[in-house]
């Protein structure tokens, strides 16, 4: 995570900001396929096979041979439309004739992130936890290295993007010596029927489409109004906050990689106490960590566009306020789906997720023409409060994991004793910037020490439960 911030903030100083913009918007249009495909052929790879854990794997390569086929299938098509297609998606979606060849840069990475996701799966249901995120990590700073490299060596938007290419099939390789390396000893090919995948993958490949559209809806709308340079312009201002107020959403991401197959394994033991317990612990802790970030985020926003972009992008400080908070509800309710996925009830995981889809759009559509920036972010703290409440209430009522008023009052607490902080006083200088952001996380800790909202022994208890 930190090295894919360290790409944004190095192109801020490297390109102009209207480039910036292109390059965040042809990466959120090819991150809705690429994101569609890895978590889709991870998951539907990674749950019939976390079933099968405890029984020794007897279907591990019957399971990745039925993985690669869909991968084959589906990147394939989808790295043909975009390579085709480059031309009219580039006129016509973004009216923005000169992306195309952009987009064909970057229309081969579905197929390889198809075969990577398969790998990926295959160690997240073994739990290989270490291999899987030293691919991430892997991945990170190859894309870093060389999409920086790019820009710094002055070339232009396509080549920077060439980068990111590259650095997928350097990953996809290295996926293919970590999974020869973690194979099970008591894994086989299995005699009997597979597990049912199809209405599963069916399910995801709706379900991760509208995640990732999600994410990326409000940069699309941005980008379909903006008509003069200065617009063009404050949508790289506007994609600088909307970076920074992924980072709770992106920390956040690493729960639903632990927790699936976890919870997959319980619920094919038919443990529904046990999945209970779980899930509540999990809800309580995410709602924590998703509260402390954003409540820093957004009562320190000023200081930390100044602190981390040029002088000019301050101007998307209002819209951080707005957007951290928008984007941690996204979390949430990111989260709760991928707890319904994993227990089988993918058809509400869907329905969580198309809440705060549907609240976005729409709101994105009136309010943008208006408002521009400042509408787009409105949208998304609408959308993200939206799909928040439907998570907690479709969690208390599915699962029984109902959080407590009492512990949402303490934490509404500690969320208004750091904005109250945050307005004594406004730093100029980096290393005070730095200092505050550390008063306002100590104000939110200790009230929540203080209130007792989560305890050392329950975090114990979480760790514990997440232990292999």
């Amino acid at each position: 995570m930190l090295a894919g911030y360290a790409v944004s903030i190095a192109l801020t100083r490297l390109v102009p900001p209207g480039t910036f913009g292109d390059y965040t918007v042809v990466s959120q249009i090819i991150a809705i396929p690429n994101m569609v495909l890895i978590q889709t052929l991870l998951f539907a790879v990674s749950r019939p096979m976390s079933a099968e854990y405890d029984a020794g794997l007897p279907s591990y390569d019957d399971l990745r041979r039925r993985g690669f086929r869909l991968a084959g299938l589906l990147g394939g098509l989808v790295a043909v439309v975009f390579i085709l297609g480059a031309d009219p998606l580039a006129t016509y979606a973004l009216k923005d004739p000169s992306l195309a060849g952009a987009l064909r840069v970057v229309g081969i990475i579905p197929l390889i992130y198809a075969a990577y996701a398969v790998n990926v799966g295959t160690l997240n249901a073994v739990r290989k936890f270490q291999f899987q995120a030293g691919l991430d990590i892997f991945m990170a700073m190859t894309k870093t290295t060389l999409i920086i490299g790019a820009a710094a060596m002055g070339f232009g938007l396509a080549e920077i993007l060439g980068g990111f290419t590259f650095a997928s099939l350097l990953a996809l390789g290295l996926s293919i010596l970590f999974v020869s390396r973690c194979r099970p000893r008591t894994a086989g090919s299995g005699n009997g029927p597979l597990p049912a995948m199809a209405e599963f993958t069916g399910l995801l490949l709706v379900f991760t489409a509208g995640v990732n559209l999600l994410q990326a809806l409000d940069l699309v709308l941005l980008k379909q109004f903006a008509a003069s340079q200065a617009q063009k312009d404050a949508v790289g201002f506007y994609s600088s906050a909307n970076l920074v107020a992924r980072v709770p959403y992106s920390m956040m991401n690493a729960v639903s990689l632990v927790m699936f197959p976890l919870i997959a394994t319980m619920h094919a033991q038919s443990d529904r106490s046990q999945v209970q317990r779980y899930v509540t612990a999990t809800a309580k802790v995410s709602v924590f960590l998703l509260c402390f970030m954003s409540s820093v985020g957004a009562g320190a926003a000023a200081e930390v566009q100044r602190l981390l972009f040029p002088a000019a992008y301050g101007e998307a400080a209002g819209e951080l306020r707005l957007l951290v908070w928008g984007m941690s509800g996204y979390s949430l309710t990111v989260t709760a789906a991928w707890i319904f996925n994993s227990t089988r009830r993918s058809q509400l995981a869907l329905l969580l997720i198309a809440v705060p889809l549907v609240v976005v759009g729409a709101a994105g559509f009136v309010l943008v023409p208006q408002s521009f920036t400042s509408g787009a972010a409105t949208a998304v703290a609408i959308g993200g409060a939206a799909g928040a409440v439907a998570s907690l209430i479709a969690l208390a009522r599915s699962l029984g994991a109902a959080l407590s008023p009492v512990y949402l009052l303490k934490l509404l607490a500690a969320v208004a004793l750091v904005e109250a902080a945050s307005r004594a006083f406004a730093p100029t200088g980096k290393i005070l910037i730095i200092v505050k952001l550390a008063l306002l996380a100590a104000v939110f800790l200790g009230t929540a020490a203080v209130t007792r909202a989560v305890t050392p022994a329950e975090l114990r208890e979480l760790r514990k439960k997440r232990a292999p």
